[in-house]
């Protein structure tokens, strides 16, 4: 028995044909200069940083020991090359804190009178295990070289000072290179900043944190943090296009990594993280295990994403309910979509396609279909001038029907097709799509439902697709996106991202063909 057919209470819409990759690019124009800044991140520079900061030399980068120590002064040695100024204490790139740790910062200054003023932090943990200690998953007593854990983020922080420093123009923003010491000891870098920043932190407008960025897996990324500033997930989706790596956008926050003690401030923060596996704290972590072309396609996104934000006129604002939220509450809103209302009240048999046709096998006594006289058993061959070929076919027609719709039936014991007419329930689901709106994502409506033989379903939309644009048009909020869908006539060209890759689809309405039937 199939569901009976159904309108949601949210407003739908109708959609067909093919979905192709398109190139993006920021707000503002992407120059030659940002081109070849971008191109400067290289996987043979991010490996070779990898493998000094994991050489068995330094082992391990224990906070606090003469590892650590030497891993802390090759950095401050990386941002002198590139003349960034020192942010740590007394004009010097160290931050020094009990007993003996240090973080390492270097700023570079903002080119804008009005907004360089204004700080993105860029960061990323470059302590280990040294030889173990009570987080090692073991053997102990060996080198834990850190190569994924953190000397890939370390890296990928070096390389986007470097790219930053080959731009021709400074960006606008002014941007903090930090290193945390001592993040393996429970976040003691990152929360000794935050205690006692040394650029103000009412200069902060948002933070990136690069954390386990080297083991790249089929172009998986976990992207933390996206709902603690409005509209996150939009820029990092449109600074994908060159990467094309698949982004999951985890609402999960806790008090696990260095860009927490940040959002602990009220600082819009992301995190960027590739994922566990079986060398995390241990010592077979080590350098030729990185994927260093991987490593590369996640800090050139990361580089696109912070140059938008060193450049827009508005940041993402904080956004202070991510405290409250959780991967509970994500599945709590994927549940909660609109109870399905019954537009024509029939049910039919699986055995859908005798000689073309769905055959009723059940009818609401109190439904449109009852009214309009349908019986158990009656064989639908067309419904409001479309042949149907399949239940599919049967979806979309009902859903898209304009009232009064007509039905051609066969029934038993009769010689001629009847000819009814129906006054359908709600109103017609012209695209056969329903959504629903995120105070976190601004400026999108979020797909919940796909009417089965719609133009949406043809164009293969799922629902948890995001709509950005309608024929090239930002929209405000659902209103002004239900208007610009209404107004499509043939087609509706839609920009929709799914797991942060953006792609342009067409949907068109499918015009109706007679049905050849054999002699």
């Amino acid at each position: 028995m199939r569901l009976k057919l159904f309108q949601t209470t949210f407003a739908l819409l109708t959609l067909p044909l093919w979905l192709a990759p398109v190139g993006f690019v920021a707000a503002a124009e992407k120059d030659s200069s940002y081109s070849a800044a971008l191109e400067s991140i290289k996987a043979a520079d991010l490996g070779r940083h990898v493998e000094r900061l994991a050489d068995e030399a330094l082992e391990g980068r224990e906070a606090g020991t003469r590892g650590a120590l030497a891993a802390a002064e090759y950095l401050a040695g990386e941002h002198t090359k590139l003349r960034f100024r020192p942010a740590g204490d007394d004009g010097k790139f160290f931050q020094s804190f009990a007993p003996n740790f240090r973080n390492v910062l270097a700023m570079v200054e903002g080119s804008d009178p009005k907004l360089r003023d204004e700080v993105v932090v860029v960061c990323g943990h470059y302590d280990h295990l040294g030889y173990g200690g009570m987080t090692s998953l073991g053997p102990y007593g060996y080198v834990h070289p850190g190569a994924d854990d953190n000397a890939s983020g370390t890296a990928g922080v070096l390389q986007l000072a470097r790219a930053v420093a080959r731009l021709a123009e400074p960006l606008k923003r002014s941007i903090l290179f930090a290193h945390w010491d001592a993040e393996e000891k429970g976040l003691l870098g990152s929360q000794y900043w935050a205690r006692h920043p040394t650029v103000a932190i009412r200069r902060i407008v948002a933070a990136i944190n690069l954390d386990m960025i080297g083991r790249l897996r089929e172009g998986h990324v976990s992207v933390f943090g996206s709902r603690s500033g409005y509209g996150w997930r939009r820029l990092i989706s449109f600074q994908n296009d060159a990467s094309r790596l698949t982004l999951d956008f985890s609402w999960l926050l806790v008090a696990r990594a260095d860009h927490y003690p940040l959002f602990d401030q009220g600082i819009p923060v992301l995190a960027f993280h590739t994922g566990l596996h079986e060398d995390y704290h241990r010592p077979s972590d080590m350098a030729d295990r990185i994927n260093s072309e991987g490593l590369e396609r996640v800090v050139r996104l990361v580089f696109g994403v912070l140059t938008d934000l060193a450049g827009r006129p508005n940041p993402p604002a904080f956004r202070a309910a991510a405290r409250h939220e959780s991967p509970d509450d994500e599945q709590a809103a994927l549940a909660d979509v609109a109870k399905p209302v019954d537009r024509l009240g029939v049910g039919w048999s699986e055995d859908v396609a005798t000689a073309g046709g769905v055959r009723v096998s059940s009818v609401d006594p109190r439904s449109p279909a009852s009214r309009a006289g349908l019986r158990e058993g009656d064989l639908i061959e067309r419904f409001a001038s479309r042949p149907l070929l399949s239940d599919d076919d049967f979806f979309a027609a009902v859903s898209a029907a304009k009232n009064p719709a007509t039905l051609t039936v066969l029934r038993a014991g009769r010689d001629e097709p009847l000819q009814l007419t129906v006054q359908l329930a709600c109103t017609p689901l012209r695209w056969g799509l329903s959504w629903r709106v995120d105070d976190a994502e601004p400026g999108a409506v979020i797909l919940t439902q796909i009417v089965p033989g719609s133009p949406a379903a043809i164009a293969r939309l799922m629902p948890g697709d995001r709509i950005y644009q309608v024929a090239g048009r930002d929209f405000a909020d659902e209103t002004a996106f239900a208007l610009l869908a209404k107004g499509a006539r043939e087609s509706l060209q839609l920009l929709v991202e799914r797991d942060g890759r953006l792609r342009v689809v067409v949907l068109a309405i499918r015009r109706a063909t007679p049905v050849k039937r054999a002699a």
